[in-house]
């Protein structure tokens, strides 16, 4: 049988459980929560489960529309055929009556058939499409829609009113605590000027050049007498050495143990700079002051979902194109000068200050 479209605001009968699937990236994840908040007020009494990896579960800490989540690890505990199949039968114990694969995929599309859902509410792409009950069949375009907004429209065909354009994410007090406190330890006043320069991604197209971040950390030093923190995850460490070998001023170089961490010190800087990566997503989510390095990801359905954040970019022909392999060897990112990245550092220095 077909997936069945739905007008916007048909409600579903007698949901008391729904699992959503999203067992991608950060940045997915994040970009999720607004389309949970719009089901957590369809749906108040229903328990909300999540299905996330091991690297993206922690963002839901303390998110007051989930209730309980779920870890897929692909490549630890859920490794194998044996693995994946007791995974399946545990799933379809919980007894979901609405399974929605936030994430256009083919796995999400047979993790929602074997869960046993009632409802099954996914897009209508990729593989096994047809054990949706209820699809989305649009088509996005690049350059268009945002991530949010396609999420937002995803479930609307199960829910009533528009949902807010609103990342969730949510430091804990002692969280807080921790970070400054970790501050103090690097002998960082309360009243210095910090930057967080976050210069890692998930790929190598991603990354605007060590030199240049060096470049930048410098002019923010020498005109700001701003403190520089260098962020990395844990296998950016020699990117961050470079960087600071290439730099004239000092620096203080910091790895998070765990995404939470990160959060509760992007939290505590007064601006951050950073690439498109999942700690930019986690910047935004917390309106942190930010001026994001975009090279060829779509940056309309991308660009951190925040007033407070400014994306900076090289226009190239032959956008958008979001290719992990490029002829002209990345020009985009790779040749995006460090005037333009200034000039928006400076602006949203100086807008902070009035």
């Amino acid at each position: 049988m077909l997936p069945r479209v739905l007008k916007n605001g048909d409600l579903l009968p007698d949901i008391n459980k729904i699992l959503i699937i999203r067992v991608d990236g950060i940045g997915d994840l994040l970009n999720s929560t607004p389309a949970i908040s719009l089901l957590r007020e369809n749906y108040a009494s229903a328990e909300i489960t999540v299905l996330a990896r091991p690297l993206n579960a922690p963002v839901l800490i303390g998110n007051p529309d989930v209730d309980r989540v779920l870890v897929f690890d692909r490549d630890g505990k859920h490794r194998g055929i044996s693995a994946r199949l007791q995974f399946y039968r545990e799933l379809r114990r919980e007894r979901f009556q609405l399974v929605v694969a936030m994430q256009t995929a083919m796995w999400s599309h047979l993790v929602a058939f074997l869960s046993g859902a009632t409802y099954r509410l996914g897009r209508y792409q990729k593989r096994f499409r047809s054990t949706l009950t209820h699809a989305w069949r649009g088509r996005y375009r690049k350059g268009e829609t945002h991530e949010v907004d396609r999420n937002l429209e995803l479930v609307r065909l199960i829910c009533e009113g528009e949902g807010r354009r609103k990342l969730v994410y949510h430091v804990l007090p002692n969280e807080i605590t921790t970070a400054k406190a970790q501050r103090t330890s690097w002998g960082v006043e309360d009243d210095a000027f910090l930057i967080g320069i976050h210069p890692g991604g998930s790929s190598f197209d991603k990354r605007w050049p060590e030199k240049q971040y060096a470049e930048l950390a410098d002019r923010l030093a020498q005109q700001y007498n701003a403190t520089i923190l260098l962020l990395r995850g844990p296998e950016e460490a020699e990117l961050v050495q470079n960087i600071q070998e290439a730099m004239q001023s000092h620096a203080i170089t910091y790895a998070p143990e765990t995404i939470r961490e990160l959060g509760a010190m992007l939290s505590c800087c007064d601006l951050v700079v950073c690439n498109d990566s999942g700690p930019m997503h986690l910047a935004a989510a917390l309106d942190a002051p930010m001026v994001a390095i975009f090279g060829p990801t779509d940056h309309v359905a991308w660009h951190p979902l925040s007033e407070n954040a400014t994306i900076v970019r090289r226009d190239m022909p032959c956008w958008p194109c979001s290719a992990h392999k490029c002829k002209i060897g990345w020009e985009c990112t790779k040749k995006l000068p460090v005037e333009p990245v200034w000039d928006a550092t400076m602006a949203t220095v100086e807008a902070r200050r009035k």
